[in-house]
């Protein structure tokens, strides 16, 4: 190319720009300069603001966005506390929670063995009961047949006519009821089973490495006991005959009725490890363990002595 024109290499090849060598174009030469200089164009006017450039070339001026700034930032700030509050206090509530739930695990196992124990109880006393009830019914049988049996054959009476027919046939009726007594398995039920119900449990609850034993009880508790049942006993008549004889309107204001009422709640029978508890093997659980259980129901029963003796201080009648 000549010397009144500029090349420009590419990637392509060569372009030819319309340019002279004194920057003007080619065919205006006879212009002046002036006509045809290039504008000059400011970039900055229409550079856009980028992510990347600094926080203070693009603030605003403070008359016009001063009050906005601060409504928003202020805004802002009243949000996050609320916020903040509404956290802080959602979790001082969950701890709060956790804190009044949570329950260690020793003492979720003791009320387990506390519950157990208490139903453990429960039945030996029904088991005892059930066969005392058969033990006495038996008795009394045998003793009748026994009478019989020795007026009969053994007296020296001369027994004839129809008291001797009258032994005859309790004699058969007793001998036929026993019979019928051993074959229908009630005895098994309720003399063999009952006598029976301590080795049968510890057999069920050995796995859990746990026995369940009597309580021995001084004579002085046991005569106590019975005096208690006793009163109890009487009390509970004189309730249900008052009931049946005085009208609705009166077994309320009389004075009898809340004596005898207040004698039965006051001879209720002994509450805790009176007859039955529950001990732990000594292989399985160490010292410490079995003397947190023992603490653990000592406490429990007493304070539920005392909750009791709350009630029945709240059912007498207040002396003016």
């Amino acid at each position: 190319m000549g010397d009144d024109s500029e090349s420009m290499e590419s990637g392509h090849g060569v372009v030819e720009l319309p340019f002279t060598g004194d920057g003007r174009i080619r065919g205006d030469e006879d212009r002046s300069p002036e006509t045809f200089a290039f504008p000059v164009i400011k970039i900055e006017e229409f550079q856009e603001p980028s992510d990347d450039t600094p926080s203070k070339s693009r603030r605003r001026s403070p008359r016009r966005s001063g009050r906005g700034t601060n409504a928003v930032s202020s805004g802002s700030s009243g949000g996050g506390s609320v916020t903040r509050r509404r956290r802080s206090s959602s979790r001082a509530s969950s701890k709060n929670l956790k804190s009044s739930t949570d329950i260690s695990p020793a003492s979720m196992i003791f009320r387990n063995l506390l519950i157990l124990e208490d139903d453990l109880r429960s039945q030996a006393r029904g088991q005892q009961l059930l066969k005392w009830q058969f033990t006495i019914f038996l008795s009394v049988l045998m003793g009748i047949a026994a009478y019989a049996f020795c007026e009969l054959y053994f007296s020296q009476r001369n027994i004839r006519g129809l008291f001797k027919v009258f032994l005859q046939f309790i004699i058969i009726f007793i001998l036929v009821t026993v019979i019928l007594f051993h074959l229908s398995g009630e005895y098994k039920r309720t003399i063999v089973i009952p006598r029976k119900f301590f080795t049968s449990t510890n057999k069920g609850i050995r796995q859990f490495n746990i026995k369940l034993v009597k309580v021995k009880s001084s004579v002085s508790d046991q005569i106590v006991d019975i005096f208690r049942w006793l009163c109890r006993t009487v009390a509970n008549w004189n309730i249900f005959l008052m009931n049946r004889i005085l009208p609705k309107g009166l077994i309320g204001q009389s004075a009898l009725h809340r004596f005898w009422a207040l004698v039965a709640i006051r001879s209720q029978p002994r509450i805790g490890a009176v007859d039955v508890k529950l001990v732990m093997n000594p292989r399985a659980f160490s010292a410490e363990v079995r003397e947190g259980w023992e603490i653990y129901r000592d406490e429990f029963w007493a304070r539920e002595g005392a909750r009791r003796r709350k009630v029945v201080n709240e059912l007498s009648p207040k002396r003016s």
